[in-house]
């Protein structure tokens, strides 16, 4: 039998279970986003202090997501090419998964995967669907849409593991665990993160709004194709129950006004972006 959680919003992530800071790196870039003066060589600098940064930085921008000419070893090269404020939503996004500590290695890959997987589903429904939306800024929000997840892994590690030990014999999706349970959701969880980390709105809206039900409840665009973006991709990884597919079929055939054979479609194309999420997996 699986304790109740009560979180109070405003001692959560300060108290019993607090979180540090967001890493140097991240706040010192931040503080540059209005200061004119700031150069390629500056940040480059800032990122360039932290080595396991530096890989990280590299192998999300050495992925399909971006579609570099070539592949660089160089951050002041990537900085230029791609520009500062890309850059920075990459540091941002990298920086606060690793400040949250995660130390098992296989839930930590499968978050990753997991979020490199709907940032690439995201972008491509994106482009077809909603192409007046800004790439970088979903990029953000779909890698971090999770990191409630990440929060329960940290402080509540055997209530996430009956969770996925009941989505694994159900196969159903996260959110219908927790409220099988009757545990708090791990968007609200996420949400209360990017408060206590100040993170941009649109991150916070995007780890509240992510899930089945938020679809139909008439959101912006941009939270949408974030939730269709995350549920595709949990679609194509396999594992769900018929009436779940069904449900995910539905909603997505009636946000995007898809006949069936389109919806199969958009789905043969998600399948092969699964190559690229185990690839920048391997990368990572």
């Amino acid at each position: 039998m699986l304790k109740p959680i009560e979180i109070d919003p405003k001692t959560f992530l300060r108290e019993h279970c607090s979180l540090p800071s967001l890493p140097e790196a991240v706040i010192r870039i931040q503080g540059m986003m209005q200061d004119e003066a700031t150069d390629s060589t500056k940040i480059a600098q800032i990122i360039s202090g932290d080595p396991a940064l530096v890989a990280q930085v590299l192998a999300v921008v050495n992925s399909a997501y971006y579609s570099l000419p070539k592949t660089t070893s160089n951050v002041k090269y990537a900085v230029a090419y791609l520009g500062f404020s890309v850059i920075q939503r990459i540091v941002i996004s990298v920086g606060v998964v690793n400040a949250i500590g995660i130390k098992e290695k296989k839930e930590l890959n499968n978050y990753w995967y997991h979020s490199f997987f709907t940032a690439l589903t995201t972008k491509y429904l994106a482009k077809r669907f909603y192409s007046y939306l800004d790439p970088e800024e979903l990029w953000t929000a779909s890698i971090l849409h999770d990191i409630g997840k990440l929060v329960y892994i940290k402080f509540f590690p055997e209530h996430y593991k009956e969770l996925k030990r009941y989505c694994e014999q159900d196969g159903c999706l996260f959110s219908e665990a927790e409220e099988h349970y009757k545990l708090p959701t791990s968007s609200y969880i996420g949400s209360l993160l990017c408060h206590h980390w100040r993170l941009p709105g649109k991150i916070e809206d995007a780890c509240r709004y992510h899930n089945l039900i938020h679809i139909s409840k008439q959101g912006s665009d941009f939270q949408t194709v974030i939730a269709l973006g995350n549920l595709l991709a949990t679609l194509s990884a396999g594992g769900l129950n018929e009436s779940c597919k069904n449900r995910i079929k539905e909603v997505a055939e009636k946000t995007l006004e898809l006949s069936s054979g389109n919806f199969i479609s958009i789905m043969a194309d998600v399948y092969d972006l699964e190559s690229e999420a185990e690839k920048f997996l391997r990368s990572f």
